[in-house]
C-alpha cells in the first residue's frame, strides 16, 4: 500500500471511530447532568461544523497542498480529543466539539485527494477502496469496542483513546509528498477538451453524480432510524444478537469498498455504480417486508444486500468524481463526495422519520402493532424508491474518461 493511501486510510479510520461517542451519551448525560433531550448537541455541533468547512478545506488543499492540510486537521483533531476528553463541563465539551468538526474537515476533505493524486488510475479504485474499508471499519468497531471501553473506563476514554492513533498518523505524515496544485505543472492540467466545455462536463458530472450519493444516504438512513427497533422492539431479541444483526451492513459495506475499487480499476466504474445503487434498493426492499417470523438468516440477507449494494456505489462513485475533475480541483471534489454524505445523513433522519410518522398515522386504524408494521414496509418502499432514483441517474452517460491524474505529479 503506497504510503499517502496507508496515513489517508488510518486518517479516515480515526474519523470514522466517532461513532464510538454514540454509546458513550447515557454516561456523558449523567456526568454533566444533560437530560437526553439535550445530548443531541453533542452530535449537531460536530456535523453542522463538519459540513460548513468541508468545501473550504477541499479549497485550502488546492491552494497549499492537500498533505498540509491533512497534516493540520489531524493535529487539530488530536487537541480536540484532549479537550473533549478533560472536558470540565458541558459548554467546554460542545466548544471541544465544534473543533474536532474542524479538524475532521479537514482531514475527510483531504483524504479523497491524497489517494487520487498518489495512485495511477490503474490502482486508484483500490486506493480508494481502502479508504472506505478504514471509513466502515471505524462506524462498525467505534460502538462495538467504544461500549466495553466505556464499561471499563468511563466516557472520556472514547476521545482520549483514539490520541494513540493521532499520534501514529501524524508521525506517518512525514511520509507524505507535497501534494497540491503547489506540486503540479499547470500546463499538465489542460485535458483534450476546451476549457468551457471541459466546465459543463465536470458541472453535469458533479450535479448527477453527487445527487445519486445524497439519495443513496438519504435511502439507507431508513435502515439506521427503524432496523434496531424492528429487532428488539418488535422481534424481541438479546440486545447482542441485535447488535450482531445490525452490524452486517456496515460489515458487508465495509468488505464490498475493497471489491468496488478493484472492479473500478478494471475499467468497470460506469456500470458498478448502478449496479450498486440497484442492489442497495432490493436489499431495502426486502428489509421492508421483514415480519415478526422471518429468521434471522432472512434479516442477515436483507441487511448484507444493502450493506454490499452501498458499499460498491460509494467507492465506484468517489472515483468517477474524482478522476472528472483536474488534478487542481481534486480538494473540492473530495469535499462535495464527503459533504453529500453528511447531508444525505441530515436529510434522511428528517425525510425517514417523517415518511414512518404519516404512515403510522394513515394505518392508525391497524392497532399499535399493525400499524408499526404497516410503516415500516411503507418506509422501506420509499427508501427503495429513492434508491431507484439513484439507480437511473447513475446510469446517465455524462462524460468520456478521463486522463491520467497521476501524470501531473
Amino acid at each position: 500500500m503506497p504510503g499517502p493511501v496507508l496515513v489517508a486510510a488510518l486518517g479516515a479510520l480515526i474519523v470514522g471511530l466517532d461513532a464510538a461517542v454514540n454509546i458513550a451519551f447515557p454516561a456523558i448525560s449523567a456526568a454533566f447532568e444533560v437530560p437526553p433531550t439535550s445530548i443531541q448537541w453533542i452530535v449537531v455541533t460536530y456535523m453542522v461544523t463538519f459540513a460548513v468547512v468541508l468545501i473550504p478545506a477541499g479549497r485550502l488543499g488546492d491552494r497549499v497542498g492537500h498533505a498540509r492540510v491533512f497534516r493540520g486537521g489531524l493535529a487539530l483533531t488530536g487537541v480536540a480529543h484532549l479537550l473533549c476528553g478533560f472536558a470540565p463541563a458541558w459548554a467546554w465539551l460542545l466548544a471541544a466539539r465544534v473543533l474536532q468538526g474542524v479538524g475532521a474537515a479537514l482531514v475527510m476533505a483531504s483524504t479523497p485527494a491524497l489517494v487520487t493524486l498518489a495512485t495511477g488510475p490503474g490502482r486508484r479504485g483500490r486506493a480508494l477502496g481502502r479508504v472506505g474499508l478504514a471509513t466502515s471499519l471505524g462506524a462498525v468497531v467505534g460502538p462495538l469496542g467504544g461500549g466495553v471501553l466505556v464499561g471499563a473506563l468511563g466516557w472520556r476514554v472514547v476521545y482520549l483513546g483514539r490520541l494513540p492513533l493521532v499520534l501514529l498518523g501524524l508521525a506517518l505524515c512525514g511520509t507524505l509528498p507535497g501534494i497540491g496544485t503547489s506540486s503540479v505543472d499547470p500546463r499538465l492540467n489542460v485535458a483534450p477538451l476546451p476549457r468551457s466545455a471541459r466546465d459543463r462536463v465536470e458541472r453535469r458530472t458533479l450535479v448527477v453524480a453527487n445527487a445519486a450519493h445524497l439519495l443513496s444516504w438519504v435511502a439507507l438512513f431508513a435502515v439506521w432510524l427503524l432496523v434496531p427497533y424492528y429487532l428488539i422492539d418488535r422481534r424481541g431479541l438479546p440486545a447482542g444478537l441485535a447488535g450482531l444483526l445490525f452490524a452486517i451492513g456496515p460489515l458487508a459495506q465495509a468488505s464490498a469498498g475493497p471489491l468496488g475499487g478493484r472492479l473500478a480499476d478494471r475499467g468497470a466504474v460506469r456500470w458498478i455504480a448502478p449496479l450498486g445503487l440497484a442492489v442497495l434498493g432490493l436489499g431495502l426492499w426486502l428489509t421492508g417486508q421483514l415480519d415478526d417470523a422471518t429468521s434471522p438468516a432472512r434479516i442477515a440477507v436483507a441487511l448484507g444486500l444493502g450493506g454490499l449494494g452501498s458499499g460498491l456505489f460509494i467507492v465506484a462513485n468517489m472515483h468517477y468524481v474524482m478522476a472528472a475533475l483536474s488534478p487542481s480541483r481534486q480538494g473540492v471534489a473530495g469535499g462535495l463526495v464527503v459533504l453529500m454524505r453528511t447531508v444525505g445523513v441530515v436529510v434522511g433522519a428528517s425525510v425517514m422519520s417523517g415518511v414512518y410518522a404519516a404512515r403510522l398515522s394513515a394505518h392508525a386504524e391497524l392497532g399499535e402493532s399493525g400499524a408499526v408494521a404497516a410503516a415500516f414496509t411503507d418506509t422501506f418502499f420509499v427508501a427503495a424508491a429513492l434508491a431507484g432514483v439513484a439507480t437511473l441517474l447513475a446510469l446517465l452517460p455524462l462524460r468520456r474518461e478521463p486522463p491520467d491524474l497521476s501524470a501531473a505529479l
